[in-house]
């Protein structure tokens, strides 16, 4: 398939292709082999979330803005986006969402920390290790939620962590964690999850994305597979996934 002709469905259905193809062929942590594993998913990652936000949310929101406007090419999909990705509604309720995030917040006070240096503050690794964190995630708005995962992958706030969810120099690489301010800049925002689970999320992503967007001429034109036919399920994608 050439240049696409819907952007921002097209090429996050590629990059996850992309994923699902060559993922296990990438060297783990260990051995002579670069670690690539977790590179390769963020990277992956980054046209998945970003392009229906920034090509289709954005412009259905501000419809005056036209330059990269690809809300126009199928309105049902750009008003799924936008019910989708709630100001108000709780992020668990929709499609996209999966319940293995975590979330925490850290108020400026007199500064942020330089998280390049120290990492994820021991602070905000234990809140995230409690309970609650995982309801203080499902009860985030939905455009709360993506806004931070928006922001941490389109300016470079993610962090690697281990297996315990923290940092640590030299150790495989387990979960990420992504970081970004509020508004005010007073407040710094922590999502982390697994990587496993992070997999299990743009799958999900994606299949959400293909389920509104499909009609029998769009799937035939664009070449799409029906979601049924395609999805492999939250659970075997995050077995498969798994990081050994």
């Amino acid at each position: 398939m050439g240049n696409p002709t819907h952007f921002s469905l097209e090429v996050p259905k590629r990059a996850h292709q992309l994923l699902r193809d060559l993922y296990e062929q990438l060297g783990g942590s260990e051995g002579t082999r670069l670690p690539l594993k977790a590179t390769f998913l963020l990277s992956v990652s980054m046209p998945i979330v970003i392009l229906p936000i920034e090509r289709i949310l954005k412009y259905k929101r501000k419809p005056a803005e036209v330059h990269m406007n690809d809300a126009i090419l199928n309105a049902r999909l750009a008003d799924a986006v936008d019910r989708a990705i709630d100001l108000q509604a709780k992020v668990h309720t929709a499609k996209f969402f999966t319940g293995s995030w975590q979330y925490a917040t850290l108020e400026k006070g007199s500064g942020f920390p330089n998280l390049a240096a120290v990492g994820l503050p021991e602070v905000i690794a234990a809140h995230l290790d409690a309970p609650q964190a995982l309801e203080d995630a499902r009860n985030l708005s939905a455009n709360r939620f993506c806004k931070i995962l928006r922001n941490a992958l389109a300016h470079g706030g993610v962090l690697y962590l281990d297996q315990y969810g923290r940092s640590r120099s030299g150790a495989p690489v387990r979960r990420f964690a992504f970081v970004s301010t509020d508004n005010s800049n007073k407040r710094l925002h922590f999502l982390r999850i697994k990587m496993a689970d992070y997999r299990a999320f743009l799958q999900r992503w994606v299949d959400w994305m293909n389920g509104e967007a499909i009609e029998e001429i769009l799937a035939e034109d664009l070449g799409l597979e029906a979601p049924e036919a395609e999805a492999v399920s939250i659970a075997e994608e995050a077995v498969e996934a798994t990081v050994k």
